[in-house]
């Protein structure tokens, strides 16, 4: 049976596609931080990449109405850059960030 750290340094089998997954996901986040303004960049984030969705969370419902009415331009500007994988919809989701610390 192999580590975990084994797993890591020679990703194969079901790992392997998971820490892709990551990757993606981590790119996705890093273009679409850029591509909003601050303060809004700093409560939203993403979440999650299936079915040509991004599916993004903002950490209350206030940030969460400003990314909703940004998304046709988010998608508009994202759909003419060959780079990224194809996204036809975003998807925004209210998360609010654990205070109770």
């Amino acid at each position: 049976m192999k580590s975990f750290s084994q797993l890591i340094a020679n990703p194969s089998g079901v790992l392997k596609p998971l820490l892709q997954h990551i990757q993606t996901i981590k790119q996705l986040d890093k273009i679409f931080q850029a591509s909003l303004s601050s303060p809004l960049n700093q409560h939203c984030h993403v979440a999650n990449f299936r079915q040509k969705i991004l599916v993004v969370q903002a950490d209350s419902s206030i940030w969460g109405t400003q990314l909703r009415y940004m998304v046709p331009k988010l998608l508009q500007q994202w759909q003419q850059d060959n780079s990224l994988p194809t996204i036809e919809q975003i998807e925004v989701r209210v998360r609010p960030s654990d205070t109770t610390q």
